[in-house]
């Protein structure tokens, strides 16, 4: 999730509908990971890991994506996910510690199972789930049915998101990592894929961050913001000891630099902080255009669902009609601009 940067945010309210007409980048990778350790199997007797069809296949993941990517639609947005693509080697620790803590995790999960500790394998689940190689292809390919845009970043999701959003090919990025805004995001959105849900018996909203707003505000640069993060804690770097976000801004208005700061209060200087700091400043992204939208195939998105994963048909009703409204459905022999 990156570097923290709640505490220096001016979050602005927004509803889907502010950003009708408008493509967004949507980090897919994050949201997946919402939609498999929310969408669990509950209750006496389940063990607490994703839904499954007759089959045993997870689809959890099909499910959320199916109802957030066609609520964006039907309110007028172009979403465009993002799928990450290969790691930077500067990234391996955080992954080792990710996959460690899983490993406890499904120790603790499965004694639970075998001695149906319910209660316990629940409350585990949401620690064990993977989102697999194997479940990005099926996520791809139900998004390609819908006609939804989606592409695979060279590296970061996030990254890549942010410089086309620096671009002009997007106006903002819907992520939940604060990482977005160091890569240079101008307009980060949280909570836009889960708008309107509700969470702790709270209705989730959306909210927009302004990266040029929150530089003005606290006076420093991009460069400086960058620097900050990396003092916090990123995926690329554990952090200083005993910096926070409050304290590390102070450090960056009066010294400047992260070199200045290790210097002054005697912290050595990160490794490889250049090329942590190329990595934000300048994250790489594909030739690849982004694709345009495209028409929704009813019959094969039926195939792929309710027949290969026995989706109700309440759960495609609710999906197509919202592609139904905005005009998103193919009919038989039919063509319209977003077939070109």
């Amino acid at each position: 999730m990156g570097c923290n940067l709640r505490d220096l945010a001016k979050p602005h309210a927004t509803e889907l509908r502010d950003f009708e007409g408008e493509r967004v980048a949507v980090d897919a990778f994050l949201i997946a990971y919402q939609f498999i350790t929310s969408l669990r199997a509950r209750g006496d007797g389940q063990d607490g890991g994703p839904l499954r069809d007759a089959n045993g296949h997870p689809v959890s993941h099909l499910m959320g994506f199916l109802d957030r990517a066609t609520a964006m639609v039907g309110a007028g947005i172009d979403p465009v996910f993002v799928f990450d693509g290969k790691p930077h080697d500067l990234k391996f620790d955080t992954l080792a510690e990710r996959k460690q803590r899983k490993v406890v995790a499904k120790e603790k999960w499965e004694a639970a199972v075998e001695s149906e500790d319910w209660a316990t394998a629940q409350k585990l689940g949401s620690q064990i789930v993977s989102y697999t190689p194997e479940m990005v292809a099926e996520t791809r390919r139900m998004l390609d049915l819908l006609g939804i845009a989606n592409i695979e970043a060279p590296m970061e999701a996030e990254g890549a998101s942010a410089v086309r959003c620096a671009n002009g090919e997007v106006a903002a990025v819907a992520s939940q990592d604060w990482d977005t805004l160091l890569y240079g995001a101008p307009v980060m959105v949280r909570n836009l894929v889960s708008h309107g849900t509700r969470k702790f018996g709270r209705v989730v909203k959306a909210e927009r961050i302004f990266l040029q707003e929150l530089l003005d505000e606290h006076g420093i640069t991009h460069e400086q913001l960058v620097d900050l993060g990396i003092m916090i804690g990123t995926d690329f770097h554990p952090g200083i000891k005993g910096i926070g976000p409050k304290t590390g801004l102070k450090l960056i208005r009066e010294h400047g630099t992260l070199e200045e700061i290790c210097a002054v209060k005697n912290h050595e200087v990160p490794d490889n902080l250049e090329d942590i700091r190329q990595l934000f400043l300048n994250h790489p992204i594909s030739d690849e255009a982004i694709p345009a939208a495209g028409m929704c195939d009813e019959e094969a998105l039926r195939e792929m669902l309710v027949v290969g994963h026995n989706f109700s048909e309440r759960r495609m009703k609710r999906a197509l009609d919202r592609m139904q409204n905005v005009g998103r459905i193919r009919q038989g022999g039919q063509t319209s601009l977003f077939d070109f």
